[in-house]
């Protein structure tokens, strides 16, 4: 980022704030649908003045797990970083202080317990993008790529 910036979860709260009714589709087959509220992650790189040449957002959680996302599908989808699920605070086992609601894609892409956000112009393949996931993740896509 052009303009590294440590946020207090008090702070992440007091920018505006977005709900959708999302579902998160897991590649086991399940699936939960959920209101959601948090911050655009738009928001939080207006506030960074994030790289403009940036094409990869990475989210690190507290408890090592790392994935990306492309910056452009984030910014198209407005894609929120939720701190609330169905208007209650996220309880830690689904991911507080951050959870990730990454629409359209599989579970693995949804990472809770975010706690930093990098931005990169290079690719990357998070913790089970490394196992052979899709990196896309894309719902009703494969689940798994073919390496060579």
């Amino acid at each position: 980022m052009e303009n590294p910036r440590n946020f207090t979860y008090e702070e992440i709260i007091e920018l505006p704030q977005t709900s959708k009714v999302v579902d998160l589709n897991c590649v086991e087959g399940w699936s939960f649908t959920a209101k959601w509220t948090g911050v655009k992650v738009a928001e939080i790189f207006e506030e960074t003045e994030a790289m403009e040449n940036a094409t990869t957002v990475i989210f690190y959680s507290a408890d090592g797990y790392s994935t990306s996302l492309d910056k452009d599908y984030l910014l198209e989808n407005d894609i929120i970083l939720a701190y609330r699920l169905n208007d209650v605070t996220l309880p830690p086992e689904r991911g507080f202080p951050l959870q990730l609601v990454a629409e359209d894609k599989y579970g693995y892409k949804w990472a809770k317990w975010v706690v930093r956000i990098e931005l990169t112009d290079s690719p990357y393949r998070g913790f089970w993008e490394e196992r052979g996931y899709n990196n896309t993740a894309n719902v009703g896509g494969p689940a798994f790529e073919r390496r060579g």
